[in-house]
């Protein structure tokens, strides 16, 4: 599950397509108390969860932000899916938004969850085609130059 925050006021839903889609309800993961901003949202993809987009779980978070390789299978649709989540972000940064976002495993289990790093993820030098999400990380967006 992936869940933003934003200083925006901007309904965020507007950005919604067949691959991703925002939503003012929140799916009730203890890792959204992370978010810092007023403004939250659900960040789904199609298939009704965040499974949808680029992602790397806590054990292969060494691999960094990178273009899709062959030897690591990604749907064409996640892929695109996650093109078009950053463009959102972009358009929000853009507007001098501030913005947050929290990627987690969602599970039954509700024990106090940690977040395994922070990163600001700066967009002017992290290029469109090598974002991915991290599980158990909280990214801030940036995209000074």
């Amino acid at each position: 599950m992936t869940v933003i925050s934003t200083t925006s006021d901007r309904d965020l839903s507007e950005f919604n397509s067949a691959l991703m889609q925002y939503s003012r309800e929140l799916p009730g993961i203890p890792e959204e108390k992370f978010l810092c901003y007023p403004n939250k949202w659900f960040l789904g993809s199609q298939h009704q969860c965040s499974c949808g987009f680029r992602h790397l779980d806590r054990q292969n978070k060494d691999l960094g932000f990178a273009e899709p390789v062959e030897w690591w299978p990604e749907e064409p649709e996640d892929i695109e899916a996650t093109k078009q989540v950053v463009k959102s972000f972009h358009a929000l940064l853009g507007e001098g938004a501030k913005l947050d976002c929290v990627d987690a495993w969602s599970s039954d289990e509700k024990a106090d969850p940690q977040l395994a790093g922070e990163e600001i993820i700066n967009f002017s030098v992290t290029p469109v085609s090598s974002f991915r999400f991290f599980e158990g990380h909280r990214f801030e967006f940036s995209s000074e130059t």
